[in-house]
């Protein structure tokens, strides 16, 4: 998702989050009984009964010992959809999940009132081990996560951000001093996520300041990651946590992990993806130097590093970050060029020209660089300009702008019943009751039957009492 600006809201999540550092029990106000090892689908907040979120304690949890906690933010505000991604891992390693049914993509007034009523509720309810407090989040809620971890100095010990990666307001640099960062970082991002630029380069820069990190890669686009990854991502952080003396060492969890490490990079070697496996050795090496012995696989960094391959592994990966950036702008500059009457209709044809192209090349069955690219720079398009209309409803409320954006967020998504369905609403708080009963139809030929939806949304008011609306209900009706 791409960053917005938070000036104000940041100082009011450090201020608040400070507070709570200095001011929360451990547990000491837990009455209720809550169910362990399984998800909860909703705990509502005491002190706040508008917040609530989905949870899993570990089928092993007592108050009597402190425990890790994670919390989690959807960018859609559905809290237990990491919980149930991190439950094995929880179950595993002994982490407290808990995923906000409130926080989500909009105003981040939101998103701070959300975080805030978690760290109060749960520092009331659970014994938590705040030496151990991470965060994590996809897409718009990664970015939440690390806000927090980066306003609230040394109080969260990591961050897995999956799909998006710091606001650019805090984003660092290789001049930024290491001490302005106190927190582990784990990225996750799909082989087809329109992010992929930015983490890999995240990652580029996150090694030069030397703060611990970790980037995963999986095959998929924009999504929380797996949940194998996310399992690997919880074990990194036990890892961390041994090394910087915010756990007792483990020696067996070390073994297992440096077993598991090794054996996927020498595997990645022998079946000669020479990139993969230096990348491997690269984090092997990063991960383990202070606790086992690593000469050997820096070797073999060294040694790979100067391959044929590997270089061209490399050139190749800037080189795919380059290529989808400069087919993004060029797409936006065909939609700029659009509102010029004397430049509309020609910029029209390679809008499309360029889209065609790249629908094909994101349709082929068979991976390829070529598909990676026009996947990512599809749903990097498509992004800019839905989130975009997103912003324009709910900060400016400037409806013309927003249904232009949505007009062209829904040429590319054109088979989305959700993008023509938030089209139709736009169009109705823009007055121009046809056209949005008309997206309303289109949107239920694309397969839109949510009718609750439709009759409580404030936008459609405009247009309920039509006749065409009702048919439109009707037709909903109808469907087998």
């Amino acid at each position: 998702m791409k960053p917005r600006g938070l000036n104000t809201a940041c100082a009011i999540v450090a201020a608040t989050l400070i507070l709570l550092t200095t001011s929360t029990a451990h547990g000491a106000q837990q009455q209720e009984e809550i169910a362990k090892g399984r998800v909860v689908d909703k705990v509502v907040c005491k002190a706040d009964p508008l917040q609530s979120y989905a949870l899993y304690l570990p089928s092993s949890y007592t108050p009597e010992k402190r425990w890790p906690i994670l919390y989690a933010f959807d960018p859609g505000a559905e809290g237990r959809v990491p919980v149930e991604l991190f439950q094995e891992a929880a179950e595993k390693y002994g982490w407290i999940i808990v995923g906000s049914l409130n926080s989500q993509n909009g105003p981040m007034k939101g998103s701070i009132d959300a975080s805030n009523a978690l760290w109060k509720d749960t520092h009331a309810r659970f014994s938590i081990d705040d030496r151990r407090i991470y965060t994590t989040g996809f897409s718009g809620g990664a970015r939440v996560a690390v806000w927090i971890a980066y306003l609230c100095q040394n109080c969260v010990a990591g961050v897995i951000a999956c799909g998006a990666g710091f606001h650019t307001q805090i984003a660092p640099t290789p001049a930024t001093p290491p001490a302005s960062i106190s927190f582990a970082f784990f990225a996750t991002v799909g082989t087809d996520d329109f992010n992929f630029g930015e983490l890999k380069t995240l990652d580029d820069v996150l090694a030069a300041i030397g703060l611990p990190h970790r980037l995963a890669m999986f095959e998929g686009g924009h999504m929380w990651a797996p949940k194998d990854v996310l399992t690997r991502a919880v074990a990194w952080m036990e890892m961390q946590a041994i090394k910087a003396g915010r756990r007792p060492k483990d020696e067996t969890l070390i073994e297992d992990l440096w077993k598991q490490e090794t054996e996927s990079a020498r595997g990645l070697e022998a079946s000669k993806k020479t990139y993969d496996a230096y990348v491997a050795y690269r984090a092997l090496v990063a991960d383990f130097r202070s606790l086992r012995e690593t000469k050997e696989f820096e070797a073999k960094m060294v040694q790979l590093k100067e391959t044929a391959e590997v270089k061209q592994g490399l050139r190749e990966e800037r080189d795919q970050i380059r290529r989808q950036q400069e087919l993004t702008n060029q797409l936006i500059a065909f939609q700029e060029r659009r509102k010029d009457v004397e430049t509309r209709a020609v910029a029209f044809g390679e809008f499309k020209r360029v889209l065609g192209d790249l629908r094909k090349k994101s349709r082929e069955t068979v991976d390829s660089i070529e598909r990676r690219i026009a996947r990512r720079t599809l749903h990097d398009v498509f992004a800019f300009y839905y989130e975009g209309a997103g912003n324009l409803i709910q900060r400016r409320k400037d409806y013309p702008i927003a249904v232009s954006n949505l007009e062209i967020a829904s040429e590319i998504a054109e088979h989305s019943s959700q993008v023509m369905f938030e089209l139709a609403t736009a169009y109705a708080l823009n007055g121009e009751k046809k056209k949005a009963l008309d997206a309303l139809r289109r949107a239920v030929e694309r397969g839109f039957t949510d009718i609750a939806r439709m009759n409580s949304s404030p936008a459609l008011e405009a247009v309920r009492k039509e006749t065409e609306y009702q048919k439109i209900l009707e037709s909903i009706s109808q469907k087998p």
